[in-house]
């Protein structure tokens, strides 16, 4: 029996998202683990794919409600990831800038709608796959509030990408790249951005749908969803391996800085 498109879809995510997740690691010990870098973000992009993947897999042969609520998450998650990898990228930039850059304040406020929109999206998820079918009408409603949610942190994103740009003159010649990064994935990421969209509020499950067995479904899962988040993953991975990482200032007067004027490698 040959293999459905629903499991060929998560072979090629598995052959893919393995050496990024490998990379990203790399990354993330290079880089530092902190939040605010960003890194561990893009890791976390690989993993829940990851998770996806096997997940899916798993549910082929022993299909169960719990397997496909994981696997509807993990795609939330990978969404969110990707928004809070671009976030945290041009944070250390709109830094770097002192002071003509953004307040670490504004960014930190805008990683509460993601937040927020992760756990719409598991409640969302429970509620739409779960045992209880009179909860789907309930479920669909979390999930458009969840993708409205990321939809905020996109248009941020874009957002703060100009003023970067406005005020690229100030920024350190070695975290420009980190700006040209996250602008080069930004067609890519309004791609990612309008599948969600589309999934919760076209009603269209034969072309918009993360769990539908259907390989027009899934075609279009793969260009706008998987595709556009491995193609993202890797634009980080390369800018982050030709960057040279922060160094960790002493703390002063209870703050923690960063030295970003290490340049790129």
């Amino acid at each position: 029996m040959g293999l459905s498109a629903f499991e060929i879809l998560d072979i090629i995510e598995l052959l893919f998202f393995v050496p990024a997740l490998i990379a990203s690691g790399y990354l993330v010990h290079k880089h530092g683990y902190r939040k605010r870098l960003g890194w561990r973000f893009l890791l976390m992009i690989c993993l829940f794919r990851l998770i996806g993947a096997v997940t899916s897999l798993v549910a082929v042969k022993h299909p169960t409600s719990g397997l496909t609520i994981t696997y509807d998450v993990m795609n939330s998650f990978g969404l969110s990831a990707v928004l809070s990898t671009a976030l945290a990228l041009l944070d250390r930039v709109e830094d770097g800038m002192a002071p003509h850059g953004l307040p670490h304040q504004v960014f930190q406020l805008l990683h509460l709608p993601s937040l927020v929109g992760i756990i719409l999206s598991i409640i969302g998820s429970t509620s739409l796959f779960g045992d209880n079918t009179t909860d789907v009408s309930t479920g669909f409603s979390e999930l458009k509030a969840a993708v409205c949610l990321f939809l905020v942190v996109f248009v941020a994103n874009i957002l703060i990408t100009g003023h970067c740009f406005l005020k690229i003159s100030h920024i350190l010649p070695g975290e420009r790249r980190l700006l040209f990064a996250v602008a080069l994935s930004l067609p890519f990421m309004t791609v990612r951005m309008i599948f969600s969209i589309l999934c919760v509020f076209a009603n269209e499950p034969k072309w918009f749908s993360t769990w539908s067995l259907n390989w027009t479904a899934v075609l279009v899962h793969g260009i706008m969803g998987v595709l556009m988040e491995a193609i993202i993953a890797t634009i980080f991975i390369l800018a982050g391996l030709t960057t040279a990482p922060a160094t960790l200032l002493p703390a002063h007067e209870g703050k923690v800085t960063y030295d970003w004027g290490a340049r790129s490698v």
